[in-house]
């Protein structure tokens, strides 16, 4: 029988994120922030973000991102909104791409679903580098998700992974990925 870390996520960096967090579950329920150890997780710390998810799109805001995402990125992003990320460092022909990515995340608290993409990075100061993104929902109370546990693998890290590189972008339920095999 193929799992489900084997059938959608390809990255095996983000096959065990997916299994870190998993872990992270008490009887289905949604994952707690406060239960992510950075310590069991200092390989993956640089590529690793938490973002706090608001009303909108627009409100999601970046608590924590590593040191390849601001990399990637061209700036910090730490503490700012995605509104205040489009309005600094956004240029105006990729709005719609920048809002698309943005929905996207937010559905993840707002479906209660796990995303796994493969893409190019076209908003930033990096056009079109390649990345794998695993995205997770978080909780404060282990029901309702208030936020993304995620991270991001870049082509630039030479890894022979992107050899093999096609488009993906994969919604799966929550509480399907919480019950499929590990």
């Amino acid at each position: 029988m193929i799992s489900f870390d084997e059938l959608i996520i390809r990255h095996p960096a983000l096959k065990a994120l997916l299994r870190y967090w998993r872990s992270l579950s008490r009887k289905g329920s949604v994952p707690r922030r406060r239960d992510i150890d950075p310590v069991a997780l200092r390989k993956l710390l640089p590529h690793l973000y938490l973002i706090d998810a608001g009303a909108t799109p627009d409100e999601l805001r970046y608590r924590l991102a590593g040191s390849i995402i601001v990399q990637a990125f061209g700036f910090e992003p730490g503490r700012l909104s995605r509104a205040q990320i489009r309005a600094c460092h956004v240029k105006p022909e990729r709005y719609d791409e920048f809002n698309r990515t943005s929905a996207e995340t937010h559905r993840i608290v707002t479906h209660r679903i796990v995303a796994y993409t493969h893409d190019h990075m076209t908003s930033y100061t990096k056009d079109y580098l390649a990345y794998a993104r695993l995205n997770l929902p978080i909780s404060e109370d282990g029901e309702t998700p208030s936020g993304i546990f995620g991270a991001i693998y870049l082509s630039s890290d030479g890894d022979p992974f992107w050899n093999r590189f096609e488009e993906l972008h994969v919604e799966t339920p929550l509480d399907q990925v919480l019950a499929a095999p590990a």
